[in-house]
């Protein structure tokens, strides 16, 4: 028999957990695939193993695995792989995670047009994500915020928390204008109390968007994301893919 797993990366604060998985029963209610269970890599249980013995102790010998992860980065590129890969008698099907689509453009112009950007005058659109060793995370990151540019009709300035090219020396650069702030990410969590904080001691008009979030939007790019695996899975095709 056939399964799907829909994976997160977990998070410390036990209402974003809440968020994911009240999100991920809607996902799974729509859905036809008898047997389906849920996962978190840390922080949060059931662990990637145990949503794994879950769905064979029900039956399953195929398992489709969507790591619900914006972008590929260390995680959904090494980690969720390395799990699965101690399973040599199951049967892998590994999706991509969310990355780039028409619908997560949508989103983040949903919550750019919720926090009041308008594409007049002074504004600016500054794109934040979390930053990756992995560069295939990088590049998708910019084919984004290329889509979302196109979609609002103004340039979108990108940045990242942890690598390269820093969210505060951006913002610097365009403190004399109204800056709009997308976090790139799940949860409203430390990161972007981090960056209000931060930026709010250097001054300027910066406007918080909302995060990304778990927008019933969503829920159509995951299921395209199970619908389109159908190899199978390989440690190493993936990571290094």
């Amino acid at each position: 028999m056939e399964a799907v797993i829909y994976l997160a990366h977990g998070s410390r604060r036990a209402a974003a957990n809440e968020k994911f998985i009240a999100f991920i029963k809607k996902v799974m209610h729509q859905s036809a695939v008898a047997i389906q269970s849920y996962g978190f890599l840390e922080n949060k249980e059931p662990s990637i193993t145990q949503a794994i013995d879950t769905c064979i102790e029900q039956g399953a010998s195929k398992i489709t695995v969507v790591p619900v992860f914006l972008l590929p980065g260390v995680h959904a590129a090494v980690d969720i792989p390395a799990e699965l890969d101690r399973y040599p008698d199951v049967v892998f099907h590994y999706g991509r995670p969310l990355g780039v689509d028409d619908s997560m453009v949508e989103i983040l112009a949903d919550r750019l047009a919720a926090a009041g950007f308008s594409g007049q005058g002074d504004e600016t659109v500054l794109m934040v994500g979390h930053g990756s060793r992995v560069p295939k995370a990088a590049v998708e990151f910019e084919k984004l915020a290329i889509g979302l540019a196109e979609k609002i009709g103004s340039k979108v300035h990108t940045a990242f928390v942890t690598t390269p090219i820093f969210y505060q020396d951006v913002a610097a650069k365009l403190a004399s204008q109204k800056i709009y702030i997308l976090p790139h990410f799940l949860f409203s969590g430390g990161y972007t109390v981090k960056m209000k904080r931060e930026l709010d001691k250097a001054g300027g008009d910066i406007i918080f968007c909302e995060p990304v979030g778990f927008a019933d939007k969503l829920i159509p790019l995951i299921e395209k994301r199970v619908a389109e695996v159908s190899n199978e899975f390989k440690l190493s095709d993936y990571v290094t893919a």
